[in-house]
């Protein structure tokens, strides 16, 4: 599992750091989203098992994109969510206590659409790696791995809709479940707006 996460991480800065653009750093773009997630802590590697355990208790998501050319860009964003006592959570098992789910990630971003498909441009597809920041009840730090889109809703591409999934692994992971900030998945829906 290590070594498909760093090869995924490998590839991410490769494919970034080979892109060229035709777009001047001075002509710079910033996006601002706002939306919700949900979070998927249930200790397995299945990023599809048990949908109706999936974390949805004040799911607010925000972050901010600075895109310097057509396919690299930098995200910070901030997630809050949260667990009802006894729902399952991981394999530390249902927590006592209702609890709050806070976390910060940095992400490298790599757009591609344009490659595979070179008319469209009312959406945009890509992948991204980084490292987060999470606390549920105790901080770890995450290696962030996922990918997204962006569907544009006016021809001035200024407003859409960003679908997204992220897996993090948690850097200090224990299988024998006695702390609950492990590795999980994260979606999102966010509207994007463009400053």
């Amino acid at each position: 599992m290590k070594k498909t996460v760093l090869a995924l991480v490998v590839l991410c800065f490769t494919l970034a750091i080979t892109a060229q653009s035709d777009r001047s750093i001075e002509h710079d773009e910033w996006y601002v989203s706002l939306g919700v997630n949900t979070i998927n802590s249930l200790g397995s590697k299945d990023p599809f098992e048990s949908p109706e355990d999936w974390a949805f208790k004040t799911p607010i998501s925000a972050s901010i994109e600075t895109r310097w050319s057509d396919l690299f860009s930098l995200e910070i964003g901030l997630s809050l969510n949260g667990f009802d006592a006894g729902s399952r959570l991981d394999a530390a098992g249902p927590p006592a206590e209702d609890l709050t789910y806070f976390a910060v990630d940095t992400s490298f971003k790599y757009y591609f659409a344009e490659y595979i498909f070179p008319r469209q441009e009312w959406f945009d597809l890509y992948v991204m790696t980084g490292l987060g920041l999470f606390v549920i009840d105790d901080a770890n730090l995450s290696i962030n791995v996922g990918g997204g889109a962006i569907f544009w809703l006016n021809r001035y591409h200024t407003f859409g809709l960003k679908p997204q999934a992220l897996a993090k692994f948690a850097v200090n992971h224990r299988d024998t479940g006695q702390i609950y900030p492990n590795n999980h998945f994260q979606y999102s829906l966010q509207a994007i707006f463009i400053l």
